[in-house]
């Protein structure tokens, strides 16, 4: 009797708070004056394959945008890698790798490829079934992946570490507090996934990419979320050489008045739209462009926008894992 009452009073309400954060925006908003500069704006390049304490710490605490480590794998291996799984991508043994935005689960440019699906995928239908799927496809592709790999009756000569655990071990020796998988909180403190393969095939819907956030909240020092990608495979075209692979813009949305007086532009940032997209790209403007190749790692906050560029013709495979940090005291927590 009282539902279409409370349904209005609720709309009304969702209206005028939409209202009050237009008017915030509109006198004091404009992302522009978020956009960092100097070391907080780098992204930290290293061409020699190691992932240094220093870096990591200065990521973490937001005084750098990201690290990219060139070279972190083998480069043959990781092509080689490449090659098999975006193979099996292409044969459609993958899945599609949902995207969390303010409407749900939607569909996106990416196939994951394993014995798991991501677990934003696996816990979105509140069946404690799928959980259960999860935690036990995360011990099976653990061990799937660690065995040595053949094509054609031959051993492919490549590093004994999957890319993954070669991952984890270094950040575990790299970070102050160490790192491991991240557990269950209650019941059987089951470890979640160590990271899953991710593959775009051409033509991808967002040519530009989709500039998006995985986790929307101001910076924090004592907290925050960070995405590793290990790149295995590249597009063997862009759509021009100047887009690079992968885009990132520095912004730092570091208090509450931030992020109030620019909250309806940065909630795009969780949705798949065309219109708010182009709203984005003005207010961000020009980003930092990372070009990739086969071996490459790259670390950043998945706090500020990022997007991959997209392609026409070719396939870009990655491994891609996230990385939870509660400060230097605190061991980095990571999952898939």
């Amino acid at each position: 009797m009282n539902s279409a009452p409370t349904t209005t009073s609720s709309l009304a309400s969702q209206t005028a708070v939409r209202r009050l954060f237009g008017l915030l925006e509109a006198r004091y908003g404009g992302l522009s004056s978020l956009l960092e500069t100097g070391p907080r704006a780098e992204i930290i390049t290293r061409n020699d394959g190691i992932l240094r304490p220093s870096d990591l710490k200065r990521l973490a605490a937001h005084e750098a945008t990201a690290v990219h480590v060139r070279n972190y794998y083998d480069r043959e291996a990781a092509r080689e890698l490449g090659k098999m799984l975006g193979a099996e991508a292409e044969a459609g043994r993958g899945r599609n790798w949902k995207v969390s935005t303010s409407r749900g689960l939607e569909s996106s440019d990416v196939v994951t490829l394993g014995s798991h699906l991501p677990y934003n995928v696996a816990s979105s239908t509140g069946n404690k079934d799928d959980v259960d799927a999860y935690f036990d496809g995360a011990w099976a592709e653990f061990h799937e992946r660690r065995k040595r790999r053949s094509r054609g009756g031959n051993d492919i000569d490549m590093p004994p570490l999957w890319p993954m655990d070669k991952l984890r071990l270094e950040l575990d020796e790299t970070w102050p507090s160490g790192a491991g998988l991240a557990r269950e909180k209650d019941g059987l403190k089951r470890p979640f996934g160590g990271g899953l393969p991710r593959v775009m095939i051409g033509p991808t819907r967002w040519q530009k990419g989709f500039i998006h956030v995985d986790e929307l909240a101001p910076l924090s020092v004592d907290k925050g979320l960070l995405s590793a990608n290990i790149y295995l495979q590249l597009p063997t075209t862009r759509s021009s050489d100047d887009d690079g692979d992968f885009h990132i813009w520095p912004l730092g949305v570091r208090s509450r008045w931030d992020w109030y007086k620019n909250a309806l532009v940065l909630s795009g940032l969780t949705v798949q739209d065309p219109e708010t997209q182009v709203r984005l790209r003005k207010q961000l403007g020009t980003p930092h462009v990372v070009r990739l190749e086969p071996g490459d790692l790259v670390v950043l906050c998945v706090q500020r926008p990022h997007a991959a560029v997209g392609f026409k013709t070719g396939t870009r495979v990655s491994l891609q894992c996230f990385i939870q940090h509660n400060g230097l005291d605190q061991r980095l927590l990571v999952d898939c």
